[in-house]
């Protein structure tokens, strides 16, 4: 069809709208068997047998969408070009700025031949027989092509139908039709309703009244997930049909005229059934569920029938449920009939007032009205509950509200209704099935729900408000606890009063009890405790107090204190705001600090605390050690070698216990002080350089502790 064109993008372009591809909404799995295609189609009333494909592999599959097809998101496409785009090979997936036309080098089909007037080619065709249990077979579909928008009102269009054969059908018959006319779905006969740059007009509308039927047409020149430049509304194709009859049906689609520029056919899964019945229960007002409530509201029940037949259809129910047709509701048919030229039949469930509250549920299952092969088979069901009364209950019907907060009604029942208390004084919100309120007088409040959109009301329950005084308690505004001490947390009840306590505290600290007692008390239960107290009629009050800790620091004096021996007394002298001085023995409490006779030698131990006020704080351990000073060896380096090898490297003096260096001068031998200080140790330099090699003098002089100075001369020599 050398008149057939379409611009050539530039190929970044092309590239471009390929990246686009990614993000598209409409995904293929190509390569489907016969089976799995016509099975994808089956729905409510048919069944299948003998599927057979005649078909490239690459031009038919199983696809999802998300967007692109308004009305179908699922189902098979057959096409006469590529059914999934990969690579740069399109299929019907992508934008609509490429071009998806393919030669299958398939050839066509003589029935489409002759439906098209013209030679096809790569025809797609899906074969296989079905078995309806009605007189309508229909399914729904989506037609696209790539010959719009440039071949519309053109002399040639690819070809398309859905050919039914069978009992009553003089041949075959195309169910691809214009809904309400004879005329076979193409691009001429749905349109935007402007031709083609080489089409005319009259190609369209010499078709039939109506033609071209732009109802029908979504324009897809700009869509980013269908590659085809329009495609159709979703239409339904039917046909009359005898019950359980064995029809066979041919979806078919090819190229006519040549095999250049592709279209395809989207078939929706499921839609392939015969008459579609459906039970459903329906609302009375827009708030309200579908129910029955005895007395007041009565169900609805709808039984719907598509397409509209031009005769009457009866139907049969299969009624059950916890609900007794005659005691609980007025018994309903088992059968009802739509009629003629009509789709729908409703039913009232009427309910009868009865003294039991249960809530009871009636079931209805909708069985087709013609079985070819299982008798009563269900086509769909529905259930409905039926309420004996609008009951609520009021909790509790006694509530005590204390004196010192709100309290909150509650009413339970469906959560359908809407409440109403009264009185409203002291309510927050009188329209809420758990309103509270603050009141502290008592009062009697009624409550009463109604089914919104309907003047059905509920029982009225109450709930009596009584008054009641919080428990009494008071504690002081803080405890001062001395370090160590045991104290019992400081309530102040009436000595009548039975209440429930709950304590907290710092650390996690928790009780039950009255009075609870805390021994040995640290710095760690420092802070608030918290106490609230309840009564039997659930008020509850609450205090605090504040928790302080005296614990005066340990004097100051070190843990050990070392005594030369001598012929005197020794008291340690401990620093601190009041001291107590403890045998080390007996933990006997001394008069003061201890005199300690220092001509023996031993070691003493004792203890000593400080207190501030009425507080004494830790103990701490101090020990006197008595012990010999001054009698022991003092040893002088005879030389030394500062080379750093660590062997020798200073003049150190090393003296016994109770020795102090008072001072050590070393000269060399013109006179000259190398080294002068109380350490007792000289690194071999001089003025910051290493001293010279050779034979030094020093003067020594010790202190003794107990008493007393020593003096000690010599020399040493240095060498390296």
């Amino acid at each position: 069809m050398c008149f057939k064109f379409r611009q050539c993008l530039p190929i970044a372009i092309a590239l471009l709208s390929v990246c686009g591809r990614a993000s598209a909404q409409i995904d293929v799995v190509p390569a489907a068997t016969a089976a799995s295609l016509a099975q994808k189609l089956v729905g409510q009333g048919v069944s299948i047998a003998n599927p057979t494909l005649n078909c490239a592999a690459q031009a038919e599959g199983i696809f999802t969408a998300t967007a692109g097809l308004p009305g179908v998101s699922g189902g098979i496409v057959l096409t006469n070009g590529r059914a999934a785009s990969s690579g740069t090979s399109y299929g019907v997936n992508g934008p609509s700025s490429l071009l998806a036309s393919t030669d299958n080098m398939m050839p066509g089909d003589t029935a489409l031949d002759a439906l098209a007037g013209q030679t096809t080619y790569d025809a797609c065709a899906l074969e296989f027989d079905v078995i309806p249990n009605n007189d309508t077979v229909q399914f729904r579909y989506v037609f696209s092509s790539e010959e719009y928008k440039n071949a519309v009102c053109g002399s040639f269009n690819d070809a398309f139908a859905f050919f039914i054969s069978g009992p009553g059908i003089a041949g075959a018959d195309n169910m691809a039709l214009v809904p309400g006319t004879t005329i076979p779905v193409t691009i001429n006969s749905i349109n935007d309703g402007v031709p083609g740059p080489l089409g005319n007009i009259n190609n369209c509308t010499n078709l039939g009244p109506g033609s071209p039927f732009t109802m029908y047409y979504i324009d897809n020149s700009v869509g980013t997930t269908l590659t085809h430049q329009g495609l159709t509304q979703v239409l339904r194709a039917y046909h009359h049909v005898q019950p359980c009859a064995t029809y066979h049906l041919k979806l078919v689609i090819a190229d006519a005229g040549d095999p250049l520029y592709d279209s395809g056919v989207f078939l929706e899964a499921g839609s392939l059934k015969t008459v579609s019945y459906t039970i459903s229960t329906l609302p009375q007002a827009p708030a309200v569920p579908p129910i029955c409530i005895k007395g007041c509201l009565d169900g609805r029940i709808r039984v719907s029938k598509m397409p509209v037949t031009n005769h009457p259809q009866a139907l049969h129910l299969i009624i059950g449920g916890s609900a007794v047709p005659g005691l609980d509701y007025l018994a309903l048919p088992d059968s009802v009939v739509i009629p003629a030229f009509d789709s729908i039949i409703e039913l009232s469930v009427v309910g009868f007032p009865t003294a039991d509250t249960a809530v009871k549920r009636i079931t209805l299952a909708l069985t087709a009205p013609v079985s070819c092969s299982v008798a009563n088979t269900v086509l769909d069901s529905a259930s409905m509950l039926i309420y004996d009364s609008l009951h609520i209950t009021a909790t509790p019907h006694t509530l005590y509200n204390c004196t010192n907060g709100a309290v909150q009604l509650l009413a339970s029942g469906p959560n359908m209704l809407s409440y109403s208390w009264s009185p409203t004084i002291g309510l927050n919100n009188p329209y809420v099935p758990n309103p509270t309120t603050d009141i502290h007088d008592a009062l009697v409040y009624h409550v009463v729900a109604q089914l919104p959109g309907t003047s059905c009301l509920s029982n009225v329950d109450s709930i009596s408000v009584s008054i009641r005084s919080a428990p009494v308690i008071n504690m002081p505004t803080d405890t001062l606890v001395c370090y160590s001490a045991t104290i019992q947390l400081p309530l102040r009840t009436p000595d009548t009063a039975t209440y429930s306590y709950s304590w907290t505290g710092p650390a996690g600290y928790s009780s039950t009890a009255m009075r609870p007692t805390i021994a040995n008390i640290t710095v760690a239960n420092v802070g608030t405790y918290s106490v609230a107290a309840t009564d039997s009629g659930g008020c509850t009050s609450s205090d605090t107090v504040w928790l302080f800790v005296n614990q005066p620091d340990t004097p100051g004096i070190n843990a050990i204190l070392t005594e030369c021996s001598a012929t005197a007394m020794f008291t340690p002298i401990a620093t601190g705001n009041h001291v107590n001085w403890y045998d080390g023995t007996n933990d006997s409490l001394l008069p003061a600090a201890p005199a300690i006779n220092l001509s023996t030698l031993n070691k003493y131990s004792y203890w000593v605390s400080d207190t501030h006020g009425r507080c004494e704080g830790p103990k701490k351990e101090v020990v006197v050690d008595v012990v010999t000073c001054c009698d022991g060896v003092i040893c002088i380096p005879t030389a030394f070698s500062p080379n750093n090898d660590g062997k020798n490297d200073h003049f150190e003096v090393l003296a016994a216990y109770g020795y102090t260096i008072k001072t050590l001068i070393i000269t060399n031998r013109w006179g000259q002080v190398v080294y002068e200080g109380t350490r007792g140790v000289w690194d071999g330099s001089f003025k910051g350089k290493p001293a010279d090699v050779g034979t030094y003098f020093y003067y020594l002089e010790l202190g003794c502790l107990s008493g007393g100075t020593t003096v000690k001369r010599g020399d040493v020599v240095l060498v390296r």
